[in-house]
């Protein structure tokens, strides 16, 4: 005699709804529960279970397009993504765009031709035609870490203004007053949103804003080098805010060719919090960003627009970051 989802509700002294949801993707069940529920059915041999699970989707993929694959960053997200849908039987298909919008738009058009079941894109620009057949089609799209002004679609963020407002604020608490900071692109949400944070500290603490403090590079190490070297030279702040982990990597490559000693003659603060911070010489300041929370709140998102699409609300979660205090922004104190 076949199992029911009644028998495996009982086992387990929940609903039957609740096991429904869970073997269907078709609602919101814990991560705990779900995966008692697919053990139990497992255990109990659920013969229409695994039948269910090939025929819900497609093609059980999801296609993850990053913008720089080697931003560890990134990484962490994409391992936070992986963790979520492989457990709920998905196959993550993962491409890198570069910072370039070019590239995004091609692999767009990839994941469309291999019929993936939905998307998450941290994208490298705007909106543009590749995004907007994605959407037109019913695929569903979670964006991650950038904002596209008018596509309403699910997304997971960080308030990048509130994380640059503490980082500099606590700046101009250990007495820094020249405070630089380094920024990508413009037409990068997360850099405006930062630049934003950045002149409100300045302003809320009696600090005029000097538009020669700002400094614009490429999202890479090679870019924070550069800025940081022209910056430092051309203005000489006594503290940088650089706002991107891998162009920190490079302002402090800079500054040790420059010669300064960290903090007292240049206090710094970086933006993410990553396994090497807490091992500098002297240890990193940081805003601290829950990346692997970012990876899994958008896989959870996903799901559920692939349990019932377009029925649901679209849902933009603000994830909060956190300001770590070390010695390379405490001026004086080593």
């Amino acid at each position: 005699m076949s199992v029911t989802i009644k028998e495996i509700a009982e086992k387990l002294g929940v609903s039957v709804a609740t096991v429904s949801r869970a073997l269907n993707n078709t609602g919101y069940v814990s991560e705990e529960t779900r995966r008692r529920i697919v053990e139990v059915a497992d255990a109990l041999g659920y013969e229409r279970y695994k039948d269910r699970e090939v025929s819900k989707t497609k093609t059980s993929l999801v296609g993850v397009i990053v913008s720089d694959i080697t931003n560890p960053f990134f990484t962490q997200i994409v391992r936070g993504v992986e963790d979520v849908l492989s457990y709920s039987g998905y196959s993550l298909l993962l491409c890198n765009a570069d910072e370039n919008i070019e590239k995004e738009i091609h692999y767009l058009k990839v994941l469309q031709d291999k019929n993936v079941d939905g998307i998450i894109l941290v994208p490298a620009g705007g909106d543009h035609k590749g995004i907007k057949d994605i959407v037109n089609k019913g695929i569903p799209l979670v964006l991650v870490d950038r904002l596209i002004n008018g596509l309403d679609v699910d997304a997971v963020i960080i308030d990048n203004v509130s994380g640059a407002y503490e980082g500099v604020s606590h700046l101009i608490s250990e007495g820094y007053r020249r405070i630089g900071i380094i920024i990508g692109p413009l037409e990068v949400m997360t850099a405006r949103e930062r630049l934003e944070g950045y002149k409100k500290a300045l302003m809320d603490n009696g600090v005029a804003f000097d538009e020669a403090l700002v400094e614009f590079g490429k999202y890479t190490q090679d870019g924070g080098y550069r800025a940081a070297k022209n910056l430092i030279k051309r203005e000489k702040p006594d503290a940088i805010f650089v706002t991107n982990n891998v162009m920190t990597t490079g302002a402090l490559l800079a500054i040790k060719e420059l010669g300064l000693k960290i903090p007292d003659e240049l206090g710094i603060v970086g933006f993410d919090d990553l396994e090497w911070a807490p091992l500098m010489d002297p240890p990193l300041t940081t805003i601290s960003q829950p990346i692997y929370s970012i990876g899994t709140t958008s896989a959870q998102l996903l799901l559920r627009r692939l349990g019932r699409s377009q029925k649901l609300r679209k849902e933009v979660v603000i994830l909060k970051p956190t300001l770590i205090i070390r010695e390379s922004s405490r001026r004086g104190k080593r």
